[in-house]
């Protein structure tokens, strides 16, 4: 997980991609969370994935893509396997593993990120979303500590005793024997990811193309080597512990009863081919890798540059060594079979080879330049000079290459990018996953507005977090405030307060705005990064509960706008503009929930002050608020599921508060052990985040403990329609509200 850092106001803002000219260069930037990718660079991607088939020819429909995808999976994978297990040579069979692993690492590692961000607060209530969020907390091994499917493909490198790269994406990127190309699927699948409420269609298509190639055919290939290495089937994605949406995703796409998606066949069709082709990339890289002849070849081409800087004075084929390495930049076989001949090498015995022996030892001329894998490398290369002597060049390892990256342009957002008009207009806009820049700087602020409130105001000793944290962890404080919360509630019963049946009906419609968007504040904790990391996991557990586990019976929103039902109020879609608007809503009633989504846009620039905030709410009904809600609503005969549901899963033991408290505990360890950073300061952030939930007038839950005010004379005036376009969503939820 990245560290955070203080923010400064009006410095974090973040660019479009733009700049890069490497397929690397492009995953690390739409790694970031954070990032705005325009509509224009995610086209720009797309068109860069391999070329489609002969114009004119008839495209065949989705299912019969995912078919004979499937049938060509099985097909590539028995060819893998037959390749494997027919080298006889045992060092020539873990090359070839060792390659094909780390050149997919950049796919293996990202496995189901595509789909990290297809929830939102706007659509949290539907079937598909929920179904396809499902298919996510399975990739990332909700609830199963170290079960992702990037955890799996961790343990194949660890085996194979590679360089751990992918614990982040800038390692990952960093790592100079991966192939740049290997990077351009898994690039346009994360850029794509960002863009979830524009390319809806083309993330489900390239979604249901990867399931139905299930275990990646040189994969399969490498389990036939290595059965027991790890769990297979979690590389697997076509075996899931989540019910299969295959059939979902085609109904909403290709069904009779609306008309079929184009975008959403071209993309089954050309996603197809862009994982053949990732496939036919690896296959090449592989058997080139497994080659001795063709690795060292390859070795020579990576390493030139740096080398052409030295050996001026060494002659070789009377040529200087220095020139020699710089034309192997682009052919690297002069030079190898230059060094063949050279007195730096004894062919057949790497043991008597000077090259591998004194002049990589401390007082060599290269002590430490190579590293192990490297002179491994070099040692099997000359070991099998007699037999290579008059072998023929190796394969074109260029098979399956992917063209270059397109060059993004530094686009700016559409022109109706513009600052929200009021907090209404905010909530409407944020429901969405972009952040074009003019939303972000109004979300940004409208944090910065709120923590300064909550670090000036006074703190409520007895419920405030500790003034310092310890090793200890939060645990103990917890109960002590769970003790104080029971000590609440019972002062609250010998009052023994009634709401009337108008009060209690109205305090619930005015936290429908809030409670409609049930965890929001944690949708930027969906990405794959942090859901996976020691301080993520807790919080995506949190926000996968709140929005039922993908049963739409458990789903908060849903219980809640049921709630509503029950009392007669019916409501238009969360993400709709005239919920925005409803004349039903005093102003205020927005303050928390914009506030919330704003946060669940900024996971790493307000990453402390989200934990801090996530206790608060987590903590802030247990024990007591919720009881008493559900003592007035029992009392008027209403629902009180709800509140009920609430207080059991909030629990301080092994519930949401519990949680909440580990992932701080997490966070501040990592400060401490693993970044040196400044607790203080860490803490100071963490508090006021904490305190923030409290810092606008009334709390979270105070409507439903004191009694409503009266109506306020103003309404808003509901605008004919949305401004154009403002979010572009082209993602049409079968049924938001039912």
């Amino acid at each position: 997980m990245r560290p955070s850092t203080p923010c400064s106001e009006g410095t974090d803002a973040r660019a479009t991609p733009t700049g890069a000219t490497t397929w690397r260069g492009l995953f690390l930037q739409f790694a970031d969370p954070e990032v705005f990718v325009t509509e224009e660079q995610v086209r720009a991607l797309l068109a860069a994935l391999p070329a489609e088939g002969e114009a004119g020819t008839a495209q065949p429909s989705a299912r019969d893509t995912l078919g004979a995808l499937r049938r060509w999976s099985m097909e590539r994978a028995r060819a893998h396997t037959d390749f494997l297990q027919a080298l006889q040579d045992e060092h020539r069979l873990q090359r070839f593993a060792e390659v094909a692993a780390l050149q997919s690492a950049p796919l293996g590692l990202w496995l189901g990120s595509w789909l990290q961000g297809m929830i939102a607060p706007g659509v949290c209530e539907d079937p598909l979303q929920l179904t396809l969020l499902g298919a996510y907390a399975d990739d990332i091994g909700a609830g199963r500590p170290g079960a992702a499917r990037r955890e799996e493909f961790l343990r194949l490198l660890r085996h194979l005793r590679l360089p751990v790269y992918g614990a982040r994406a800038d390692e990952l990127t960093r790592a100079g024997e991966i192939d740049d190309s290997m990077f351009a699927l898994p690039c346009v699948l994360q850029a794509l990811s960002r863009r979830s409420d524009a390319f809806h269609a083309e993330i489900c298509a390239a979604d249901l193309v990867l399931r139905a190639t299930g275990l990646m055919p040189a994969w399969a290939g490498l389990q036939s080597v290595f059965p027991h290495a790890l769990q297979w089937q979690r590389l697997d994605l076509a075996v899931s512990a989540a019910p299969d949406h295959t059939e979902a995703v085609l109904a909403h796409y290709t069904s009779a009863d609306r008309s079929p998606d184009a975008r959403f066949a071209a993309m089954v069709a050309r996603a197809a081919r862009a994982v053949q082709a990732w496939d036919a990339r690896l296959s090449a890289l592989a058997r080139v890798g497994a080659d001795p002849r063709a690795a060292m070849a390859e070795l020579l081409r990576r390493r030139s540059r740096e080398a052409s800087v030295y050996h001026h004075n060494t002659v070789m084929d009377g040529c200087p060594l220095s020139q020699r390495f710089s034309e192997a930049a682009k052919d690297p076989l002069p030079l190898l079979d230059a060094l063949s001949r050279s007195r730096f090498v004894r062919p057949g015995n790497a043991a008597k080879s000077q090259l591998v022996t004194t002049l990589i030892g401390p007082r060599g001329r290269m002590f430490r330049v190579f590293p192990e894998h490297e002179l491994a490398t070099m040692r099997d290369w000359i070991d099998h000079l007699p037999a290579e002597a008059s072998a023929p060049a190796p394969a074109d390892a260029a098979a399956g290459a992917w063209q270059a990256p397109p060059t993004l342009d530094q686009a700016q957002a559409a022109g109706n990018d513009r600052p929200p008009s009021g907090l209404r207009e905010a909530y409407y806009l944020l429901q969405g996953r972009a952040l074009p820049p003019a939303l972000r700087a109004f979300a940004v602020d409208y944090v910065h507005k709120r923590l300064r409130r909550a670090a000036n105001g006074p703190a409520e000793s007895t419920r405030a977090l500790p003034a310092a944290w310890t090793t200890d962890g939060l645990r103990p404080w917890l109960l002590a405030q769970h003790d104080l919360h029971g000590r609440a509630f019972e002062e609250m019963e010998r009052e023994k307060a009634v709401h009337s049946r108008e009060e209690v009906i109205r305090s619930t419609l005015q936290l429908a705005p809030l409670l409609l968007i049930d965890g929001a504040w944690l949708q930027g904790f969906t990405d794959l990064e942090f859901a996976c990391s020691a301080v993520g996991q807790p919080l995506f557990e949190i926000f996968w509960d709140e929005l039922g586990n993908g049963l739409p019976q458990l789903n908060h929103p849903k219980i809640y706008r049921d709630l509503l039902r029950s009392m007669g109020v019916e409501m238009a879609a969360t993400g709709a503009w005239e919920f925005a608007f409803d004349a039903r809503f005093d102003d205020k009633s927005f303050e928390v929930p914009v506030y919330w989504l704003c946060l669940g846009k900024l996971p790493v620039t307000f990453q402390p002050e989200i934990l801090g905030m996530n206790l608060a709410m987590e903590l802030s009904g247990v024990g007591d608020g919720y009881r008493e809600a559900s003592r007035f609503l029992r009392a008027h005969g209403f629902d009180t599921q709800f509140v009920d549901l609430h207080n059991t899963i909030d629990n301080v033991g092994t519930g949401h508060s519990g949680w909440a408290a580990d992932a701080i505990d997490a966070y501040m360890s990592e400060v401490v052990h693993r970044h040196h950073g400044d607790t203080a300061a860490a803490w100071r952030r963490v508090r006021t985040g904490y305190d923030s939930l409290a810092a606008a007038p009334g709390g979270v839950l105070q409507r439903l403990r004191e009694r409503v005010a009266a109506a306020r004379a103003g309404k808003p005036r509901i605008p004919e329609q949305a401004p154009p376009a403002l979010l572009h969503r082209t993602y049409d939820p079968a049924v938001t509200t039912s």
